[in-house]
């Protein structure tokens, strides 16, 4: 039982991660029909300028002794924090205004096309960052303490900031439901949603609609990466596979949902340390995963909390 329990707390602490992220994939293409596979990469740029911000910049900068480590804790960890989530939403604010919005109207496979060569090149200029190797907060420092800090239920040793993870989800999760459904901003981005052309003559901006939304998903997507490098490493390629399973995760939810994107995440994550608690090889979780969104888009392709396209003929 205890062991089952330390898997299930690991189960709903990778849930969070994958929730975070899915739920940027879920408002980008509830909005423009677009999937965003460069999603994955504003986690690694945020977990990046999270990381700068508070270590401080490179010595060869002349920077080097610059950072929110020389803040009191309770200001530097949270404004390296914020710092990660504006950096996501600055990338992808760019990434919209530069790769995407020229390419709107195109067939839907070349916005795609172009998101999948946005993530390589992301992570190709990264790769020169620290010469490719990966960095870490070091152990004394209050990042590094907080990071890797555990308490103790009974015999179990569960991580703080795993928990805190699932917290913060909840916290932004909460969030933006309040700001689709009881604002007017979200009443513009459900307008949007339903018909773009619509929209734009009923008076909406729908291109400051779209680049808010990838703001938004951009920030949700900083905020994990530099919880992710925290209690990993950061890395050029960090961003990789978390936004894989989370595009899944969007997907076995019903992508466009952002219940089902929170739904899928907390699926997905108790799924892979269910797979691992079995005894069954690491391999085998991604394997499940993905058997999971075959069996889902065979019985349910509109997703578990999806609804289904309906065109007038």
């Amino acid at each position: 039982m205890e062991r089952l329990l330390i898997h299930l707390n690991d189960g709903i602490s990778e849930g969070a991660q994958f929730a975070l992220i899915a739920l940027g994939y879920s408002l980008v293409y509830g909005i423009i029909k677009l999937i965003n596979f460069a999603h994955g990469e504003f986690t690694m740029v945020g977990a990046y300028a999270g990381f700068y911000s508070y270590v401080g910049l490179p010595a060869w900068l002349g920077l080097g002794t610059l950072g929110l480590h020389m803040l009191s804790p309770w200001l530097g960890l949270p404004a390296m924090v914020l710092t990660a989530g504006l950096a996501g939403a600055g990338i992808s604010v760019i990434t919209e205004r530069v790769a995407y919005r020229p390419l709107r109207r195109a067939n839907r496979l070349i916005p795609l096309l172009t998101a999948i060569g946005v993530s390589f090149l992301l992570q190709n200029i990264f790769k020169f960052i620290n010469d490719g190797k990966s960095l870490s907060f070091a152990a004394n420092s209050p990042a590094g303490q907080l990071f890797q800090h555990t308490f103790t239920i009974g015999d179990m040793h569960i991580q703080t900031a795993k928990l805190a993870f699932v917290g913060i989800t909840a916290v932004l999760m909460l969030a933006l439901w309040y700001l689709v459904m009881r604002t007017r901003f979200g009443r513009a981005m459900r307008a949007t949603s339903q018909d773009l052309d619509a929209a734009r003559l009923m008076g909406i901006n729908v291109d400051r609609v779209i680049m808010h939304t990838f703001a938004i998903g951009g920030f949700f997507a900083g905020i994990t990466g530099i919880l992710l490098g925290g209690l990993y490493q950061v890395s050029f390629n960090m961003g990789f596979m978390p936004g894989l399973i989370a595009f899944v995760a969007a997907v076995v939810g019903g992508i466009g949902s952002i219940p089902g994107a929170v739904l899928g995440g907390f699926l997905i994550g108790i799924l892979r340390n269910m797979v691992q608690f079995a005894g069954l090889p690491n391999a085998y979780r991604d394997i499940a995963i993905f058997a999971l969104l075959i069996l889902v888009l065979v019985v349910r392709p509109q997703g578990l909390l999806g609804k289904p396209d309906t065109e007038k003929v």
